[in-house]
């Protein structure tokens, strides 16, 4: 076991002989100096656990020494008892104000002195361990921030590209994880019958549990758009994958739709999912239905619907992050809010000040995706 280390300055020899002799027998390992700066050419060569020095001595004195350890770190803050034989209670405040750890009055008992020192050795070293914890604190942090940095790479690798689907569809969207990545995933792309289908979903918490599951819907969504036609197979596909792949605990929110470019229209489930918009005629219609959250039981209730989907129309999809956001106040976004700003705004970026204008501080994950069918 390495000995804890003192450094004892004094400008009387006899009181640094008889200091060095019985902590010696204490097992410390003792050096001696006896001017403030040969104590710090000592610390140059030397890291000390605990420094014991007289308050009076010339050049450099107790004061000024304690004043230079204290302030520098690359004597990494020893534990500093002042020796006086000052009484009066102004020197001592001056010695605690510029850093001193302990005070002992001249003349002192050894065995005072010995067990000041004693305590301030264990201090030193339970500041050493919390030091240590810190930095191993420090060091797993800055691994875990990488490995969610490289997390949320990958999530948004799962994101489809903005800009054409085919010719006549688009995708634009806002995307921001509460906390770099999140459980919002959605995904759009066209089935071998030439439709286009589409997902949002919302998986319930934060972080990477939600994150992994989004990952897997989305994997789900891709095989079950190249294996089924309708929103309604490949919703019991994608809840089938989810009851085999997650916990209990893991719930997920999610609408799913199919538009038929060759009947002009657009099909559809919601299954605990918000109502959905859908933007026609410079309206904004609500995207009703029935259905319960997926991932709980493997008897899907979930009832398809279908509108008219025309050219120049717009399909606004969201996840509850935006409708759920509060004020100061504590009022919510809300719904009817969205709507309203969607009315009277196309441009997502410009959707975005809007609600930021409403609330900075957002809990849930952000997601707005705008998918419209061009005029030919």
């Amino acid at each position: 076991m390495e000995k804890i280390k003192v450094l004892v300055v004094d400008d009387e020899q006899r009181i640094l002989e008889i200091l060095q002799l019985y902590l010696r027998n204490q097992d410390f390992e003792v050096y001696t100096a006896s001017c403030g700066q040969e104590a710090l050419d000592i610390l140059e060569e030397h890291e000390v656990d605990v420094i014991v020095s007289d308050l009076m001595m010339p050049n450099i004195d107790g004061t000024q020494l304690c004043r230079i350890v204290k302030s520098e770190e690359k004597y990494n803050n020893p534990y500093f008892i002042m020796l006086t034989a000052k009484t009066n209670i102004d020197s001592k405040i001056e010695g605690l104000k510029i850093g001193a750890d302990d005070y002992i009055t001249k003349p002192f008992n050894v065995k005072e002195v010995i067990a000041r020192v004693s305590a301030g050795a264990r201090i030193k070293k339970l500041q050493k361990t919390i030091l240590e914890k810190n930095r191993e604190l420090e060091r797993y942090k800055s691994k875990m921030e990488k490995e969610i940095a490289m997390a949320s790479r990958f999530q948004k690798s799962l994101i489809p590209r903005k800009g054409k689907i085919t010719e006549n569809i688009c995708i634009d969207y806002l995307y921001i994880p509460a906390i770099q990545i999140g459980g919002d995933i959605f995904d759009i792309r066209q089935q071998p019958n030439g439709n286009i289908a589409f997902f949002v979903a919302d998986v319930t918490g934060h972080g990477i549990v939600a994150a992994l599951i989004a990952a897997i819907l989305k994997l789900s969504f891709v095989q079950a758009s190249t294996m089924f036609a309708t929103p309604y197979e490949i919703a019991q596909k994608v809840n089938k994958d989810l009851l085999e792949t997650t916990t209990d605990e893991q719930f997920v929110s999610i609408f799913i739709g199919v538009i038929d470019l060759k009947n002009m229209e657009l099909r559809y489930i919601r299954a605990g999912h918000p109502e959905q918009f859908l933007k026609t005629d410079g309206k904004i219609v609500d995207l009703w239905g029935d259905g319960f959250l997926i991932g709980i039981t493997d008897n899907l209730l979930i009832t398809e619907q279908k509108v008219p989907f025309r050219p120049d129309n717009i399909l606004y999809l969201y996840t509850d992050g935006i409708t759920e956001a509060q004020n100061e106040e504590g009022e919510l976004f809300g719904a009817e809010r969205l709507k309203k700003l969607l009315t009277q705004k196309d441009d997502l970026t410009a959707v975005l000040r809007e609600i930021k204008t409403f609330t900075t501080k957002f809990d849930d994950d952000i997601t707005l995706i705008k998918i419209r069918l061009k005029s030919q």
